[in-house]
């Protein structure tokens, strides 16, 4: 199933792919750092996120403590059964305590594990630093619209749920009708296994259903 990755911009309202969204959110952020100029500024990294097809976008306060990061990955893409979760690099340890502007030098990249049973991994990567005239301590610049996961069965229709205990063998994606039907083959998908298509690495793990912010792009796809 080839999925088509865009997401929106914050400041134009423009869709963009993946590939191309870091490079025009740049030029957002280098105006408004010179409309920033003269007043008072603070620093904030640019943040870039990736799972796959799906990505966000954040700008970052760099004083803010990496644990900030940590409580908005749950919020919006991980957080099931408050499993313990943590930031890794290869060459350096990484604390929720350090401050973002000291992890995220340019260019560097970590990785962020949610759950050490069924382990969610996305990476993260520095973009640049930006001295701006703000006050918020996170702002989400863009994330993956919902992908066009489409159902395995009927091929017609937008998936809306998932078979946990099929997805391994097979596509196990169903619309409303198709899960039905699935349920019906399926003794363990009414009991257990069905969960529900959401815009996260998380689906289908563990007792995920959905995150707590940025819930109109949680949603499954819709054509």
């Amino acid at each position: 199933m080839e999925l088509k990755s865009e997401g929106k911009c914050l400041y134009c309202g423009k869709m963009f792919s993946q590939k191309e969204m870091g490079t025009h959110l740049a030029k957002h952020l280098t105006i408004l750092e010179k409309e920033s100029a003269g007043k008072t500024v603070s620093t904030y990294v640019h943040v870039e996120v990736e799972a796959g097809e799906m990505f966000l976008h954040l700008l970052v306060k760099g004083e803010a403590q990496m644990k900030i990061i940590d409580r908005f990955l749950r919020d919006i893409w991980l957080d099931c059964c408050g499993h313990l979760s943590a930031f890794g690099h290869k060459n350096f340890k990484v604390k929720m305590s350090h401050a973002v502007e000291d992890v995220f030098q340019p260019r560097t990249k970590i990785y962020h594990d949610y759950d050490f049973g069924t382990t969610t991994r996305v990476f993260l990567k520095a973009r640049k630093h930006y001295q701006l005239n703000l006050k918020e301590k996170i702002i989400l610049l863009s994330r993956n619209e919902p992908l066009r996961i489409m159902c395995s069965s009927c091929k017609e229709v937008p998936a809306v749920n998932i078979c946990t205990v099929c997805w391994y063998d097979k596509d196990a994606f169903f619309c409303e009708s198709c899960s039905e039907k699935h349920a019906e083959e399926c003794e363990d998908f009414n009991d257990y296994a069905q969960m529900p298509v959401v815009n996260s690495p998380r689906m289908g793990e563990c007792g995920y259903e959905g995150g707590i912010i940025d819930l109109e792009r949680d949603k499954p796809f819709r054509n």
